[in-house]
């Protein structure tokens, strides 16, 4: 029988406008006519999923996400994110008609307006096969979204919850962080051919240099890498990267 999706209270964060945001990765900014995101028709759509929910198991890597419920609220649902230690615990999202930004201020039902969702661009594949895929998301005030990945700051932290996983409907990935980092702003999917070995080992001896944040050197990284990216309240022309190579995987 396939499990339900638990659906973490941040889901309530994610789909609300409540909260100030902070500043994130691009300046530009598209207004479409949308409905703007209501707290109290948001609150009643998390109700409605969360009935369905069963209890989650204790190891993250042993859920079992319910993309079908998913992807009846958002077909552009494709898979889940979750990192132990922090709250975050979120679906991910691409657009396949609109802008690639398109996420960046719309919630997962469709509503215009902060926290926006977590989300990819079409560049990356959905079964995460690039040798690096970016997935950005927004710094919240009230510490959601993205927020936590500044808990990587603190080297104990870093040491002690070390994997982030992601959920897909045929395949569980495991991924290990090597570097959790303050980077520039360029654009890193432009900036980088990644198909061409050079440039990408030099995006990983680049993250491995950064001297604000930490890095694990005896991790061997090869092909299959995720970059987790936010941005820097106090630093606007930088970026916070969490970057993790894939460990394990079960289709």
């Amino acid at each position: 029988m396939k499990k339900k999706i638990l659906i973490p209270i941040g889901i309530i964060l994610l789909l609300a406008v409540g909260g100030a945001a902070g500043f994130f990765l691009f300046n530009k900014e598209k207004e479409p006519e949308q409905e703007k995101a209501d707290p109290l028709v948001v609150e009643e759509v998390y109700r409605e999923t969360k009935d369905n929910v069963v209890e989650e198991k204790e190891d993250p890597y042993q859920n079992e996400i319910n993309f079908d419920e998913l992807k009846a609220i958002n077909p552009d649902v494709y898979a889940w994110i979750k990192v132990p230690g922090t709250n975050i615990d979120y679906p991910i999202l691409q657009s396949t008609t609109e802008s690639d930004d398109y996420y960046l201020n719309m919630t997962m039902d469709g509503k215009y307006g902060l926290p926006g969702s977590i989300y990819t661009e079409k560049y990356n594949a959905q079964d995460f096969s690039n040798r690096v895929t970016v997935i950005y998301g927004h710094t919240m005030n009230d510490g959601t979204m993205f927020s936590e990945l500044k808990k990587y700051r603190d080297r104990t932290f870093f040491d002690q919850n070390p994997y982030i996983y992601i959920y897909l409907p045929t395949a569980r990935l495991k991924y290990q962080i090597f570097a959790t980092v303050a980077f520039d702003d360029r654009y890193i999917l432009g900036q980088y051919n990644f198909s061409n070995e050079e440039d990408f080992n030099g995006y990983v001896s680049e993250l491995k240099s950064c001297l604000d944040g930490n890095v694990n050197h005896d991790l061997e990284i090869h092909e299959r890498i995720i970059t987790l990216s936010t941005c820097i309240d106090e630093f606007p022309d930088q970026r916070w990267l969490v970057n993790a190579v894939l460990v394990e995987e079960q289709r």
